[in-house]
């Protein structure tokens, strides 16, 4: 009986997949995209991440990405859906179909790939080092200082990567990096360009090194085989980015 039970479980799974489980459809130009919520575009984001995604006095999350992504939903017919949590939750969140794209300054890497579909990118993001004013820490010497950085970013893969797990310390948020920096657990943060200088003038004491770390792109990060979704996002991207919309965007956030 359990046998027939659990095959007749099977076969309903089978066919709740195949329907799409409800058939959570919108229409977008010609083409059909399904989402986890019904009419709705979903995305995970960790907005601790100025100028591209942060909360306002109301407590609403806002910034570069989310301008676009309201665009991008308001393009594909559907209501935008944020979903707030930390960065390596925002990144699982997609993959476990908890939200259609993961929306938090993601770049574009070939081990993400693996588990996720990449839209075409809209920005170039530099890293950079924080260090308190008068630090010794430079490019050349960073591997013998401990260096904070938020757990699952480039910052944290190449900072590991470059320089061993004993040297590098993950935080759940960028807050906590740039307090353990203050309150000397660290000795330097890697961070984006444009997120740093948010930060450093919001903590006084705190200078960025001219030096560049990495230079990367950013995409949209979206459920892996979802290519309806893919193609969707990318054909509205293109539109704001080919009407300098994107541009405008990013400009009213970051000088120059």
């Amino acid at each position: 009986m359990k046998k027939i039970l659990a095959l007749a479980l099977v076969a309903a799974l089978i066919v709740c997949a195949l329907a799409a489980c409800g058939g959570k459809k919108a229409e977008a130009g010609d083409a059909a995209i399904t989402t986890v919520n019904a009419g709705k575009l979903t995305i995970s984001t960790s907005p601790d991440f100025p100028p591209y995604e942060m909360l306002d006095d109301e407590g609403n999350t806002v910034g570069i990405e989310m301008e676009i992504m309201a665009l991008i939903a308001e393009k594909l017919g559907l209501e935008l859906q944020i979903d707030e949590m930390d960065f390596d939750s925002a990144l699982l969140a997609v993959q476990q179909g908890k939200s259609d794209m993961v929306v938090s300054g993601v770049t574009i890497l070939e081990e993400r790939k693996l588990v996720m579909d990449f839209t075409d990118s809209y920005t170039t993001a530099v890293q950079v080092i924080i260090v308190p004013e008068g630090s010794d820490v430079t490019l050349d010497n960073l591997g013998e200082h401990q260096i904070g950085t938020q757990r699952g970013t480039t910052g944290f893969l190449y900072c590991v990567d470059d320089y061993g797990e004993d040297h590098v310390t993950g935080y759940d948020t960028y807050t906590l990096v740039i307090q353990a920096l203050l309150n000397g657990q660290v000795d330097c943060v890697v961070m984006d360009d444009a997120v740093a200088k948010e930060y450093v003038a919001a903590n006084p004491g705190l200078t960025i090194l001219e030096t560049e770390y990495a230079v990367e792109d950013y995409a949209f990060g979206c459920t892996k085989g979802n290519k309806e979704l893919v193609d969707g996002v990318n054909g509205a991207l293109k539109e704001l980015m080919d009407d300098g919309t994107v541009q405008s965007i990013i400009s009213k956030y970051i000088a120059g």
